[in-house]
C-alpha cells in the first residue's frame, strides 16, 4: 500500500562497510555487462543502479552495445575466441549478483521490535546476447525479507502468469530478437516490464519505494504499470530519436488479452543509438548542455477475482494513460510523470462501482560528481486511487564510494485522509 499507517521513524546512518565483498583498490565488483564489454559502471549508469543516456541506448538496442554494426558475425574473432563467434555463445557466464541490507526504526512497530535489521535482498541477474542478433536479460530474486517487499504485489500470481504452485521468483525471463527478418523492429517475448515508462523502476537511484505514478493499484486490482508480466512486445526506433513500442499481455483465467503502447522523443543530448552531438567549440549553445525526452503510453486490460477452476469471474476493465518527461541539463536531472486510470470494477464486486484514478510524480536530483559521488534529491508524488488524496514529500541522499555500491539515506512525509506519517529509511545496496 502507498501508505499503511500513521508512522513515526527515526533512522540511524549505516555503519557497514563492504571492503570483504569487493576487491581491495579496484572496482573488480563489476555486473555481468561491465564483465562483457570490458568497461567500467560508469559508461552506463551515474549512481546504480540509474542509468544514464549511454546505458539507455545500451537498453533499447537489445543489450548491445551501440555502434556495433548489425548482424551475426559484426564482431572479428579475436585469436582463441573464434568458438564464441561460431557458437554465437558469450565469451563469460554472464550472470550477476545483486544484494541490499537496509535499516528502520518504527516506533509504532506493531511486534514491538522498533529497530529492524531485517530487511535484504539478494537477486541473481543474468544479461547479454548471442552473436548480437538476440539479446536476453533474467532477474530471480534469491531471497528478500521485510520492506524490499513492501512495494511488491500482494499476489502477483493474478497480475502475472504465474503456474499453480510455483512462488513468483522469476521476475524477468525474456529474449529480444533484434531487427527480426531485417526489419528495424526488434521482438521482445518473455516475461518482462512492459514499455510504458520512461525508466525501468530497477534503474533509478532510489528504487524503493517507486513512483506513485506507475505503482499505485485501484482497489483489489493486483494491476500496476511497472510489474512485470508475460507478452510478447515490438519495439523500434524511427530514426535516432523517437522509440515506440506496443505489446500485448497474456493474464490468467480469462480468454482475451491486454494491450499497451509507448513513443517518446528525445530533443538534444545522446541520441536513442547512443550517438552523441556534435558541439560547435567556437560558442557556447544551450543544446550543448541540454536534453529533453518526452513520453506517452497507453494501457488497456482487464483482470478479476479467481474462481476454484481459476477462471476470472466479476471482470475488471481498466485502462491507463500517462505522460512523462525527462530533462538533463549538465548536472541537474529533472523527472516528471502523471498517469490517469479508470476501473470499471476494482473491488469484483457483483455490482460495479467504476473508479478514476491520478497520480503525479516530481523528482529533481543533483550530480556532485566526483570525487564526492554524491546525489541529493527530492522527490514529491501525488495520488488519488478513489479512497482519498495522498501526498508524500521525500528527501534524499546517495553516495556511491565505488562504482557498483551505493548507500542511500532518505525521509517521506506522507499526507493522507487517516492522518501524516513521517518514515525514515537507509540502504545499502552493491553488485558483482
Amino acid at each position: 500500500m502507498f501508505l499503511k499507517k500513521n508512522t513515526v521513524a527515526v533512522m540511524f546512518l549505516l555503519g557497514i562497510t563492504c571492503a570483504p565483498l569487493l576487491a581491495p583498490g579496484t572496482a573488480s565488483a563489476i555486473p555481468a555487462f561491465s564483465r562483457q564489454h570490458k568497461t567500467e559502471c560508469s559508461t552506463c549508469h551515474t549512481i546504480y543502479p540509474e542509468l544514464n543516456e549511454f546505458g539507455d541506448a545500451f537498453l533499447k538496442n537489445g543489450y548491445v552495445y551501440p555502434h556495433k554494426k548489425d548482424g551475426a558475425g559484426a564482431k572479428a574473432a579475436e585469436p582463441g575466441n573464434e568458438w564464441s563467434i561460431i557458437s554465437g555463445l558469450p565469451q563469460q557466464i554472464p550472470l550477476s549478483l545483486t544484494a541490499s541490507a537496509d535499516l528502520a526504526y518504527d516506533e509504532d512497530a506493531a511486534d514491538g521490535n522498533k529497530l529492524d535489521l531485517s530487511t535484504r535482498s539478494v537477486t541473481l541477474q543474468a544479461g547479454g546476447s548471442f552473436r548480437d542478433m538476440f539479446g536476453f536479460f533474467a532477474t530471480y530474486n534469491l531471497y528478500s525479507q521485510g520492506m524490499q517487499r513492501a512495494s511488491a504485489l500482494a499476489n502477483p500470481a493474478n497480475n502475472t502468469n504465474v503456474p499453480p504452485s510455483n512462488d513468483p521468483d522469476l521476475d524477468e525471463l525474456f529474449l529480444v530478437w533484434r531487427q527480426a527478418l531485417g526489419s528495424p523492429v526488434n521482438v521482445k517475448v518473455g516475461r518482462f516490464e512492459p514499455k510504458l515508462s520512461l525508466w525501468k523502476k530497477s534503474n533509478r537511484i532510489l528504487p524503493v519505494p517507486s513512483y506513485a505514478s506507475t505503482t499505485y493499484r485501484v482497489g483489489a486490482s493486483p494491476f500496476s504499470s511497472d510489474a512485470t508480466e508475460d507478452g510478447v512486445e515490438l519495439n523500434a526506433l524511427l530514426g535516432n530519436r523517437v522509440f515506440v513500442a506496443g505489446g500485448v499481455v497474456d493474464r490468467n483465467g480469462q480468454d482475451r488479452e491486454d494491450g499497451y503502447g509507448h513513443i517518446s522523443l528525445k530533443i538534444g543530448g545522446t541520441d536513442f543509438k547512443g550517438q552523441e552531438p556534435e558541439v560547435d567549440l567556437e560558442k557556447d549553445s544551450l543544446w550543448d548542455y541540454l536534453s529533453v525526452t518526452l513520453g506517452a503510453f497507453g494501457y488497456w486490460g482487464q483482470n478479476g477475482e479467481f474462481d476454484a477452476n481459476g477462471v476470472a469471474q466479476n471482470l475488471n476493465n481498466f485502462r491507463r494513460i500517462g505522460a512523462e518527461a525527462d530533462i538533463l541539463y549538465q548536472r541537474l536531472h529533472l523527472k516528471g510523470s502523471g498517469s490517469f486510470g479508470r476501473d470499471s470494477n476494482p473491488v469484483f464486486g457483483f455490482f460495479k462501482a467504476p473508479v478514476d484514478s491520478k497520480a503525479y510524480t516530481l523528482e529533481a536530483e543533483y550530480y556532485l560528481g566526483a570525487p564526492v559521488n554524491l546525489v541529493p534529491l527530492f522527490r514529491y508524488e501525488y495520488l488519488n486511487a478513489g479512497d482519498g488524496t495522498i501526498k508524500r514529500l521525500t528527501p534524499a541522499i546517495a553516495y556511491a564510494p565505488l562504482q557498483n555500491v551505493r548507500m542511500s539515506v532518505e525521509y517521506t512525509h506522507s499526507i493522507a485522509p487517516e492522518g501524516t506519517g513521517n518514515i525514515a529509511f537507509a540502504s545499502i545496496a552493491f553488485s558483482m
